[in-house]
């Protein structure tokens, strides 16, 4: 017999759409969020929304305070780095096994991506560049095929696609650049340059911390 898939939760699907809102800049770093405003836009009572801040605030991306509310997070240097190195460590690792195990698939979710991404760059549209940013970053996960890589990567990674996205629709940062680095890293993909294709990755993560420490937005840690 076929297997019964698990259904999610309430409060995973409200923190589906928190997430989501939080990364694509929906709400800002730092923003305070209101359980009944969430609760009312979602169409849903508080119960859910309040777990769901709980699962955020375990991913990093909600910061809970006693007394005072919950708020999405704003950087530090420190962690900066740190999810800089995760995601380096991760993306790399899945670039190889995507190249090998899904290379067709990996391709056309990179240059559906690249295709947002230059559509955004015409209007001017940054929101929508850092959603074709978002769509050729997960074609490299899911085309690894590994659903233990899949998972970390969706539920860690976010508070890092939030800090791109606040450089990208705050300060508008070298969207020129960022182009210049996603064509090369699918350029070397197309060919199968396993090695230059993680090396360009790698530089193109390490940017959006030298990016950051430009603009000093890190908060004190």
């Amino acid at each position: 017999m076929d297997p019964i898939p698990p259904q999610k939760s309430l409060t995973e699907l409200t923190a589906e759409r928190i997430r989501e809102a939080i990364i694509l800049g929906t709400f800002p770093l730092g923003t305070k969020l209101s359980e009944q405003k969430l609760a009312d836009q979602l169409e849903i009572s508080r119960s859910p929304v309040r777990e769901a801040l709980v699962l955020l605030q375990i991913e990093g991306l909600v910061r809970v305070f006693p007394k005072r509310g919950s708020f999405v997070f704003s950087p530090g240097e420190r962690m900066t780095r740190d999810l800089c190195e995760h995601r380096t460590i991760m993306e790399t690792a899945c670039l190889a096994l995507a190249i090998e195990r899904n290379h067709d698939c990996l391709l056309a979710g990179m240059r559906a991506g690249m295709d947002q991404m230059q559509n955004a760059i015409k209007t001017s549209d940054t929101k929508q560049y850092s959603r074709g940013d978002l769509k050729f970053h997960r074609a490299i996960i899911s085309g690894s095929s590994n659903s233990s890589m899949i998972k970390s990567y969706e539920t860690t990674i976010g508070p890092l696609m939030a800090l791109r996205t606040h450089l990208f629709t705050i300060t508008g940062i070298h969207l020129d650049q960022s182009m210049n680095e996603h064509a090369a890293m699918l350029d070397a993909c197309a060919i199968k340059d396993v090695a230059k294709a993680q090396e360009i990755c790698a530089k193109h993560i390490t940017h959006l911390s030298e990016h950051s420490r430009e603009e000093q937005i890190y908060t004190a840690t």
